[in-house]
């Protein structure tokens, strides 16, 4: 009688679906699973230490090229008490409350018309004692349709290094 008492417990306890994650802020994520679900062709500019290199028409893979982009995403339990919302119409905006120490500082989206994203822009920045890194990421949208994204900024070692400086700009060609 335990053990199918047991038996029956643990198979009602594999049938319950799992909650759907909460989401406590602007759903990003998803909105970048959406954008990068179609190939995309660019005419990208990469900037290193002020040396230029230009690659015309080049199908990128998306999900690795916006990684980054992906890394704004404040959507994480640990982050739910973290940020001021500073929204208004037509505009998703958080910001890192003072002394809390997270990546994404600013997370900022205009929305057109119809609710959908048409400016996007995060500062994404991180130190400790060995190295500093800041990131700022933008991206402009039309219809629903990427238009151009840009990834600039800069890391150091503390103690040993001038900054690197970099800058990545992708131009869709449609």
């Amino acid at each position: 009688m335990i053990r199918l008492s047991i038996l029956l417990f643990f198979t009602l306890l594999a049938c319950t679906s799992s909650p759907e994650p909460v989401t406590h802020f602007y759903d990003w994520k998803k909105e970048l699973n959406q954008l990068s679900s179609s190939p995309l062709s660019v005419k990208k500019t990469v900037i290193l230490d002020g040396s230029t290199e230009v690659i015309d028409s080049v199908q990128v893979d998306l999900k690795k090229e916006w990684a980054l982009f992906e890394e704004a995403d404040l959507n994480k339990p640990a982050y739910a008490l973290s940020y001021r919302d500073e929204s208004t119409q037509g505009l998703v905006q958080y910001t890192l409350k003072k002394g809390e120490d997270l990546p994404v500082r600013s997370f900022k989206i205009e929305l057109d018309s119809l609710g959908r994203p048409s400016t996007v822009a995060f500062e994404i920045s991180s130190e400790n004692l060995i190295y500093s890194t800041s990131k700022t990421l933008t991206m402009h949208i039309n219809a629903g349709r990427v238009v151009s994204y840009t990834i600039s900024g800069s890391q150091a070692l503390r103690w040993f290094s001038t900054p690197t400086r970099y800058s990545v700009r992708g131009v869709a060609l449609y």
